[in-house]
């Protein structure tokens, strides 16, 4: 359920930081720019021209007639609102309606004032007095009537100049009444106010000798302030069906060629060029719905790469878990960098325009990561992991294959290499080495877009070279905390561990010096031995040195620490003896926790027994004059493991029980050591000691090879000395049994020093 939670959380986070850019993102060009690299299609494109298509919209629109609309009611409604108006001042005069706000001073003002609000016009104040005078009379009334209906007789009236084109092709007229329209091409018809105002005087000049000059006068003005235009212009109607005309134009496509090159370098960006590049770069303006979609789709295709990494290197995780929280903390970390890296790249080109911004990609340590598991988990994993990585750089550039190779590249060299690091130094040595492959790189993917002999392509040589050397300084600081938060060793860790002048090896030294004796000599076994079938000797040595820690709890119940004729286990039932020295694990396991030592040593140290019998003991309880004790199991008998899992760890058990074997030898001469050694490790295959970790036939017979010349070197032969024994000169002493001496009490007699000196597991 963890893992699966981790895939997720890990998948959703990636997604979040690649979305967007997962699609071609737009150049960074814009009109008259110069391009920096040349853009060849890939594929058959079809482009907008979107010139042509503006001006098919622009003709669409313009071919639109304006909207004007028509009231044929107008003159009815002036009439009768002269005729209210004049009807009003009529029964103010006879007294029938009071005038309004009347004052002393000045009687004719509101009244002036009331008139002109009804008939909606401004009057003078002479004009309104004759009006007055002549106590509104109807006749004038009728005047007025007659010259405003003369002229809206079929008539159309508008107060708007024509356009040309209006001329040419007419007008829609909609009758505001019925909302109909009619197409009107002859606009010569229709009269301008202006021209209604000239024919109104002449009316008025024909019938100035019938009536005074005075009435005459006002009825003109009146008529002329009260006549409106009945055609006037519906902008907002036109507009909306231009509009509508335009957008009913179908853009103008033309066709783009596969291969068909878009742009060279050096080129101007001229507004058909960008269209090319917008339609390349499938920039169209995703609405929302389709980020949602392109967001799904990002976020299934990580989680399934991701669980494709996981299902490939399962095998290849140590704690399932904690390494695969690992591997997301540090691809998510990837990603972060390179985003971090793509963001000042693009802020050192826009404060220096005249640098190349490809030049300024290659120091991002796109390799960091992979150099990371490598280190701390296993070299395999960190190249699957190199693959996936490097598609997400490609989706992070636009797809670029180039920015694939080169991150793949490099991944996948700087991961083979890091692994043999243990020193710190180390680090700079494999990010110069990572620093010249980017260089390779960078130089023969030009080679392939020849791109190559240009100055933006050697100041990129140069900042490849950094690249590499700011990922191995990067993998340098980040790894001690890899190391803590995750419980991973490594081997510059395990390089401290190996320091002897450390506090525990001086406890060990004093209070349990057979057992300190003991794991040097065995740390110098496994290591050979390691390095002879290709496991990690420095892992196999630093677990020897730690692997009998809880021997320290109670050394004296171990024989290589009894120096005197005590045997601790003469006062303990055989099932208790077995019980103190099958504790020494539990107790050993204990303190590397406590010492943090790494989880893999702690593993060992409990696994270096396996579930091996402590046959000493076993044999005992079998000869005890006790039925309850002779009843005992054998499984009572046996350490809990689990059996060893890794090479390494096979290797400690196989070099605990033959060193502390070795010492039981009486006269170890080379065939006697090779017997031993061989009888011993048959004895533990066959025991199934070694059934899960990947210890083969093969490699077991090298370990043999090893471990015999090794304890050939350690019991060489050595002269004779005068205080021997008659029975040791003669080499009559007697083999003893080949049970490791920690499964056994010392035993109370003569030869006391040669089994004291015998080194417990």
């Amino acid at each position: 359920m963890h893992k699966w939670l981790i895939l997720v959380v890990a998948s959703f986070i990636l997604t979040i930081l690649l979305t967007p850019q997962v699609r071609f993102k737009h150049p960074e060009y814009k009109v008259g720019d110069i391009a920096d690299s040349k853009i060849k299609a890939d594929r058959d494109l079809l482009i907008e021209n979107r010139a042509a298509t503006a001006q098919k919209r622009l003709e669409a629109s313009n071919e639109i007639a304006s909207i004007y609309d028509y009231d044929g009611e107008a003159a009815r409604q002036i009439l009768a609102t002269l005729a209210n108006a004049f009807s009003m001042m009529k029964e103010i005069g006879t007294g029938r309606i009071s005038a309004p706000a009347k004052e002393p001073r000045d009687v004719l003002g509101p009244i002036k004032k009331y008139f002109e609000s009804t008939v909606g016009v401004s009057l003078t104040t002479e004009e309104f007095q004759i009006l007055h005078q002549n106590k509104f009379s109807p006749a004038i009334a009728a005047r007025i009537g007659d010259l405003i209906t003369t002229s809206y007789q079929d008539r159309i009236i508008t107060n708007v100049t024509f356009l040309q084109q209006e001329k040419d092709k007419g007008i829609i007229i909609r009758d505001i009444r019925n909302q109909t329209e009619s197409e009107l091409t002859n606009l010569a018809t229709i009269r301008h106010i202006r021209d209604i105002e000239a024919i109104m005087t002449r009316m008025a000049d024909r019938n100035r000798e019938r009536e005074g000059t005075d009435i005459n006068k006002v009825v003109l003005s009146l008529a002329i302030k009260l006549i409106r235009p009945n055609l006037m212009f519906n902008r907002d109607a036109t507009e909306s069906k231009k509009l509508g005309a335009s957008k009913d134009v179908k853009p103008v496509f033309y066709s783009v060629q596969k291969n068909e090159m878009l742009v060279r370098e050096g080129e101007k960006i001229t507004p058909a060029v960008l269209d090319k590049l917008e339609a390349y770069y499938l920039l169209k303006g995703a609405n929302r719905l389709s980020k949602y979609l392109i967001f799904t789709g990002m976020f299934f295709t990580i989680a399934f790469l991701g669980i494709i990494l996981y299902y490939y290197g399962n095998k290849l995780l140590k704690n399932d878990n904690v390494d695969l929280l690992f591997l997301s903390v540090v691809t998510v970390g990837q990603i972060i960098i390179v985003r971090a890296g793509i963001f000042i790249a693009g802020a050192i080109t826009e404060a220096f325009p005249a640098l190349p911004y490809e030049a300024f990609i290659y120091p991002i340590p796109f390799s960091a990561a992979t150099m990371l598991v490598s280190l701390l988990v296993n070299r395999n994993l960190a190249f699957i992991l190199s693959i996936l990585l490097s598609l997400m750089v490609a989706f992070l550039f636009d797809g670029r294959l180039a920015l694939f190779i080169y991150s793949f590249l490099g991944s996948a060299v700087a991961s083979y290499w890091i692994v043999d690091c243990k020193k710190r130094m180390a680090f700079l040595k494999v990010g110069l080495f990572l620093g010249l492959i980017n260089m390779g790189a960078i130089f023969f993917v030009g080679l392939i877009y020849e791109d190559v002999f240009r100055l933006h392509t050697l100041i990129s040589l140069g900042t490849g070279l950094l690249g590499g050397i700011v990922s191995g300084v990067l993998v340098a600081g980040l790894a001690p905390l890899m190391e803590f938060l995750f419980h991973y060793t490594t081997d510059i860790k395990l390089l401290e561990l190996a320091n002897l002048n450390q506090p525990i090896f001086q406890k060990m030294l004093m209070e349990a010096p057979g057992t300190y004796h003991h794991s040097i000599i065995v740390a110098s076994m496994v290591e050979a031995a390691a390095e002879s079938i290709g496991a990690n000797s420095l892992l196999a040595k630093v677990s020897a040195y730690y692997h009998d820690l809880g021997k320290m709890r109670k050394p004296q119940y171990f024989i290589e620490n009894q120096f005197n004729s005590e045997n601790k286990h003469d006062k303990l039932s055989p099932k208790m003896s077995s019980l103190v020295i099958i504790s020494h694990i539990k107790d050993g396991y204990e303190l590397a926790l406590k010492l943090k030592v790494g989880k893999e040593i702690a593993n060992i140290i409990k696994e270096h027994h396996g579930t091996g019998l402590v046959s000493y003991f076993y044999e005992k309880a079998k000869r005890d004059k006790d039925p309850s004790i002779r009843s005992l199991l054998e499984s009572d008998f046996r350490y809990p493991g689990p059996k060893p899992q890794t090479r390494e760890a096979g290797l400690v058990l196989l070099g605990d029980v033959l060193e502390a074997s070795s010492r039981t030898l009486v006269n170890p001469t080379p065939s006697r050591i090779k017997t031993l050694v061989r009888e011993r490790i048959d004895g533990i295959l066959s025991d199934g000691q070694l059934d899960e970790c990947e210890l083969t036939l093969h490699d077991l017979n090298k370990i043999s090879e090893n471990f015999t010349m090794i304890l050939n070197g350690i019991f060489h032969q050595r002269i004779d000395y005068p205080d021997l024994t008659a029975n040791e000169q003669n080499g009559t002493k007697k083999e003893k049994d080949h049970t490791p001496l920690d499964r056994r009490p010392a035993e109370k007699n003569k030869n006391r020093p040669a089994a004291a000196a015998a080194g417990g597991t």
